[in-house]
């Protein structure tokens, strides 16, 4: 038993370990450093910054959902646990799941119990992808009105998928209106925050974008986005850096 608990303990780092070398691997080592040194290091920092106000929105997010549940929480108390949690994700071996431990653990410790501290973080992290994918929808439906195509090089096989995946995902609060309306609608404010949280996160990703000068479509980026912030959830990352980086490649 303690042999398996420690072979899946070392999995997901060497997992993660295996994505960054294939991140690696995709590109060159002087390109790269060629990029660094061309970087346009102000709108690097105003990406930065609007990194930082997304996750602000998203710490803000998560708390309306505990108190919606019934758990008095502070903003301070609150945003503290998020930003641990954010610390985790970048410390601990794991993707998101470990910052996402923290933050359940820490309200177990408030006097939550351990299931609706569970339910609290995965409605968190359900609303986040649905706003992630309603706006790349939107983003895929404003290309389609102006025309602007074709505008990624991928087999349409596989766009089709995604595609499909966004539209499923994005009316998924649909079939739950029908099922649980009540409950649908003590969720909106969160919806509200979790779009402008997720817009802002679009936004310090192109202003990445263009402070390493590249060429791009906003509104291709914007559909793309969903995919690779979502690459997130594979549990495999060291420091940070795993499969949304290798999605993003």
């Amino acid at each position: 038993m303690e042999k398996t608990s420690r072979l899946k303990q070392l999995a997901k780092p060497a997992l993660g370990l295996g994505l960054v070398a294939l991140l690696l691997s995709q590109l060159q080592p002087a390109e790269l450093l060629a990029t660094l040194k061309s970087t346009d290091w102000q709108w690097a920092l105003l990406g930065l910054v609007f990194a930082c106000l997304a996750n602000l929105a998203c710490g803000l997010r998560w708390r309306k959902i505990v108190v919606q549940m019934g758990q008095p929480l502070g903003k301070g108390r609150a945003l503290h646990l998020y930003f641990q949690g954010i610390t985790a994700n970048t410390v601990l071996p794991g993707g998101i799941i470990g910052g996402d431990i923290w933050r359940v653990l820490g309200l177990t410790k408030m006097g939550l119990s351990k299931t609706s501290a569970t339910q609290s973080v995965v409605l968190d992290r359900a609303i986040g992808f649905w706003a992630l994918s309603a706006l790349a929808l939107a983003a895929f439906c404003a290309r389609l009105i102006l025309g602007d195509r074709p505008w990624v090089q991928a087999p349409q096989a596989l766009m089709a998928a995604y595609l499909l995946a966004l539209l499923a995902l994005s009316l998924a609060p649909a079939l739950l209106w029908w099922m649980k309306a009540k409950w649908v609608r003590g969720m909106l404010v969160p919806a509200g925050i979790s779009v402008g949280s997720q817009l802002l996160t679009i936004t310090a990703f192109l202003c990445c974008l263009t402070a390493v000068r590249a060429e791009f479509s906003s509104l291709a980026v914007a559909t793309l986005c969903a995919g690779i912030f979502l690459g997130a959830v594979v549990p495999a990352s060291i420091g940070g850096f795993g499969s949304r980086e290798l999605a993003s490649v």
